[in-house]
């Protein structure tokens, strides 16, 4: 009986191995697939970045393009068991932060909103992967434009020796639901791309409906 037993513990073990390696094989040709797609995608945006009326949108979507490119990275790393490493670098988060906001007002407009982005002061040199900064104001923006639905603010400035960033949405748009499914996962994701860059996440509700989310990047003050 107890030998029965060990056989058919380590038939059922052998059974997951061949499972989890299946699915990581399924991943790993997914993350190869998109490669193509995003290397034409690129070269299209670089045309559209040399003619002056488009520049301007072709740079907004090239942010989005940059979370693709990190997220096909991390797929394929994660069909062996990890994450793709970072690459740091020194970059104005403010223009970075912009983009991004360029990127996803034709969705705010769509869903009957807006973005409006708020910088007083002035640039805001960081160092850290830019990669994983998009992807985190990448997923707040998503989170706020797609499950807000209503205005977006984004406010940026100096604080505390760091970059204080707030992703406001300011409820549901006149006539709309809010959706609020799977805002968590997104908020996983940019909590630990800051996390990677020495920064936090936190998130609130707000008086009268709707919620901000804030994240503080230090600032580089290796130069």
């Amino acid at each position: 009986m107890t030998i029965a037993c060990a056989v058919a513990g380590w038939c059922v073990a052998a059974a997951l191995l061949v499972e989890l390696r299946r699915r990581a094989a399924l991943v790993a040709d997914a993350a190869h697939e998109l490669r193509g797609p995003l290397t034409a995608i690129s070269l299209g945006l670089e045309a559209l970045r040399r003619q002056p009326a488009a520049r301007r949108r072709a740079e907004a979507l090239a942010t989005e393009l940059c979370r693709m490119e990190v997220a096909a990275d991390d797929a394929a790393a994660a069909s062996r068991g990890g994450r793709c490493s970072g690459r740091s670098a020194a970059f104005d988060l403010k223009q970075l932060l912009a983009r991004s906001c360029e990127a996803w007002l034709p969705a705010a407009a769509r869903r009957g909103g807006r973005v409006t982005f708020d910088w007083p002061a002035g640039g805001a040199q960081v160092r850290a992967d830019p990669r994983r900064l998009t992807q985190a104001f990448g997923n707040l923006l998503a989170n706020a434009v797609e499950h807000g639905g209503g205005e977006i603010v984004v406010r940026g400035r100096p604080a505390n020796g760091g970059v204080r960033v707030e992703i406001e949405d300011r409820g549901t748009a006149p006539g709309r639901r809010a959706r609020r499914t799977g805002r968590g996962r997104g908020l996983r994701i940019a909590e630990r791309a800051l996390g990677q860059a020495g920064g936090r996440l936190s998130s609130l509700d707000r008086p009268g409906g709707g919620r901000v989310a804030v994240a503080e990047v230090p600032l580089d003050r290796s130069g």
